[in-house]
């Protein structure tokens, strides 16, 4: 279950757990997905950390009415179908799917786990990125932990 930290002014930290135990978190058809922007207070985004066992698949095509979706893969491999055409994923692959394109997943392992997160966003709303948003400060950097170990 997620273990949520108490939230600060500036940011909001939530131990999701383990990928192995994200079936014992959702139940219904969201099985095996954890949802973060209620619990990190996201206000631009939506984030699903996901895990889908071994020859299962996503139960139904869906598409969105103003969100694309990054779909980031970190293990495990599965075939992906976007507007009829089907391409296969794995470690390393990133999907980007525009609002209007009907999509649907399925894990072809027959013993691995598919780990992948989902990033929701309003299609052409970002406005600036790292080289234009980013600002980069010149105070040090000094880490409270690491010297509480070295004292």
């Amino acid at each position: 279950m997620s273990k949520l930290e108490p939230n600060q002014a500036n940011y909001s930290v939530n131990h999701a757990g383990t990928f192995l135990n994200f079936g014992n978190v959702t139940e219904g058809i969201l099985k095996g997905k954890v949802f973060l922007k209620e619990s990190l207070q996201l206000t631009s985004m939506e984030v699903s950390l996901n895990n889908l066992p071994p020859k299962a698949e996503v139960p139904f095509y869906h598409k969105h009415k103003e969100n694309e979706e990054l779909y980031i893969f970190l293990k495990g491999q599965g075939q992906f179908q976007v507007d009829g055409n089907e391409f296969n994923v794995f470690e390393g692959t990133s999907v980007r799917i525009a609002p209007d394109g009907v999509r649907a997943l399925q894990n072809t392992s027959a013993s691995e786990d598919l780990y992948f997160i989902v990033i929701q966003a309003k299609e052409n709303s970002l406005t600036q990125w790292v080289e234009t948003d980013g600002v980069i400060l010149e105070q040090p950097v000094e880490w409270i932990m690491q010297s509480l170990k070295t004292t």
